[in-house]
């Protein structure tokens, strides 16, 4: 069985930390939008209710606020 080549795990792994840092940037993005407006964009059909997406999206928020306020 080969060993993957060093060239290949670099590939992997800069593949992997893009794909984190558009993760964050999304989520910074939501984050900076009303939680109606992110209960909209993350809403599809067959899923939660908008009402039940932007409750969950409030409590998230107060949980890492109350979460960042702790470790400080």
């Amino acid at each position: 069985m080969n060993a993957p080549s060093l060239a290949a795990a670099r590939d992997r792994a800069a593949a992997v930390k893009a794909a984190a840092r558009t993760w964050r940037h999304g989520l910074d993005a939501m984050d900076r939008m009303s939680p109606a407006a992110a209960a909209r964009a993350c809403y599809q059909p067959g899923g939660p209710s908008l009402v039940e997406l932007e409750a969950r999206i409030k409590a998230d928020r107060a949980a890492r606020t109350r979460s960042h306020r702790a470790a400080a």
